[in-house]
């Protein structure tokens, strides 16, 4: 029994410390950055959730530049679109601007989760033949102005 416990307890307090070593590296070092619910986003954070939703490569980086142009990375950013006449409510919500009035499927506070938005902006692009035609930030160039940024966070140049 000496002989048992004379070797199996260092092989156990080795494994012990090596398997606390491997946590605290995989929880820190190599961790995915949380992504704030509320504030402003900067590019980098957006390219994580876009990525996280589906978009790839070069989309990747239109999504960035579009979520940038549509609500200047505001979570919580609102266009209630009256000029539209949208009903009370049914307006534009979140980081790329979903339009209520047409998306139903969704409520305004799950489109104020920035992954809900990220997600419901992708199946968007899907919708619509995996094209940004239905932002007219897009449309209109405007997410052109932030090209730069959305290349430099996610390693594409907007084509």
């Amino acid at each position: 029994m000496i002989l048992f416990t004379s070797i199996m307890v260092p092989i156990l307090l080795f494994g012990m410390a090596a398997l606390a070593v491997y946590i605290g590296y995989t929880m820190t070092d190599n961790a995915t950055p949380e992504i704030p619910t509320s504030g402003r986003l900067n590019a980098a954070q957006i390219a994580q959730l876009a990525s996280n939703a589906g978009f790839t490569e070069q989309d990747l980086a239109t999504a960035v530049a579009v979520a940038l142009a549509e609500s200047g990375g505001k979570v919580d950013a609102y266009n209630p679109e009256t000029a539209a006449g949208t009903p009370e409510g049914k307006g534009s919500y979140g980081l790329w601007q979903i339009y209520l009035k047409m998306h139903p499927e969704y409520t305004p506070a799950a489109l104020l989760d920035p992954q809900t938005n990220a997600n419901a902006a992708f199946k968007i692009y899907q919708q619509r033949g995996e094209t940004f035609a239905a932002w007219s930030t897009y449309t209109n160039g405007a997410y052109l102005a932030h090209a730069a940024e959305a290349g430099n966070a996610t390693g594409f140049e907007l084509a």
